[in-house]
C-alpha cells in the first residue's frame, strides 16, 4: 500500500504541464514527488531546478532534466514539503538543511505547492519542530548566545554542513516567543550578523495539499 506521503506527492502531478520549469524541493515528501514525476510521461517534457545536492542526485537517478536556477528566466511551479504549516499558510522548513536554496527557489516561482501529511498542520510555527537557522561557521557561538537571549533555546545541528558550507542552528521558542509575532521574530533573527537565512517562510501564499 502507498504511504500518505506518496499519495499526497502524487496528487501534485496534476499541477504540472508540458514545458514547465519545475522547482524541486528537498525532504522526504518532496522526494516522493520527484520519484512520481520521474515515473510519469511528463518527465521528458519538463525542466527541473533542484534545491539541494541530495535532490539533484535523486532527480538524476529518476531521469529528470536538470538545470541551474541561473540558467532559467522563470520557475513555473515549485513543489516542496514543509516541517510545519500554520493557519495563515506560513511555513517552517529546513529539517533537511536546504532552507536557503528552498526559499530562493520559492521566491522566483510563479506557483508554490506544498505537499504535507496532516500532522504538519499546527497553530504556531515552532510548536512541534525547532526553527532552523543557517549561519556562517565563523560566528555560530556568538549567534547561539544572542538567540538564547531572544527566548530561543538553540543547539548546533551535529555533524551537518549545508550545501552552502554553513551550519544549522535548531531553535525551540519559549511560550512568549511562540505566541508572538512571527514577522518580528524572523526580522530580528535575520538582523544578526552571520545569519544567512531562517526556516520561517512568510507571505509565500502556497497552495497546501495534505493527506489525512
Amino acid at each position: 500500500m502507498e504511504n500518505p506521503k506518496e499519495i499526497v506527492a502524487k496528487s501534485a502531478l496534476r499541477y504540472i504541464t508540458s514545458g514547465d520549469v519545475v522547482g524541486l524541493g528537498t525532504g522526504t515528501t518532496a522526494s516522493e514527488f520527484i520519484k512520481a514525476l520521474g515515473a510519469s510521461p511528463l518527465s521528458k517534457e519538463v525542466t527541473c531546478v533542484p534545491t539541494s545536492l541530495e535532490t539533484e542526485s535523486l532527480a538524476k537517478r529518476v531521469g529528470l532534466n536538470l538545470v541551474s536556477l541561473n540558467s532559467v528566466e522563470r520557475i513555473d511551479i515549485t513543489v516542496d514539503g514543509a516541517d510545519e504549516v500554520d493557519n495563515n499558510k506560513n511555513l517552517l522548513k529546513g529539517g533537511g538543511g536546504a532552507l536557503t536554496r528552498e526559499k530562493i527557489v520559492a521566491h522566483y516561482s510563479k506557483r508554490y505547492v506544498i505537499v504535507i501529511t496532516e500532522e504538519k498542520l499546527v497553530e504556531n510555527l515552532g510548536s512541534r519542530m525547532p526553527i532552523p537557522i543557517e549561519v556562517l561557521p565563523f560566528s555560530y557561538v556568538q549567534i547561539i548566545r544572542e538567540l538564547n537571549q531572544m527566548g530561543l533555546s538553540c543547539q548546533l545541528r551535529k555533524n551537518f554542513t549545508t550545501d552552502n558550507g554553513n551550519y544549522i542552528i535548531d531553535c525551540k521558542p519559549n511560550q512568549k516567543v511562540l505566541k508572538g509575532s512571527l514577522q518580528d521574530l524572523n526580522k530580528a533573527i535575520k538582523l544578526l550578523p552571520g545569519v544567512v537565512e531562517t526556516g520561517i517562510f512568510i507571505n509565500f501564499n502556497p497552495e497546501i495539499l495534505y493527506h489525512k
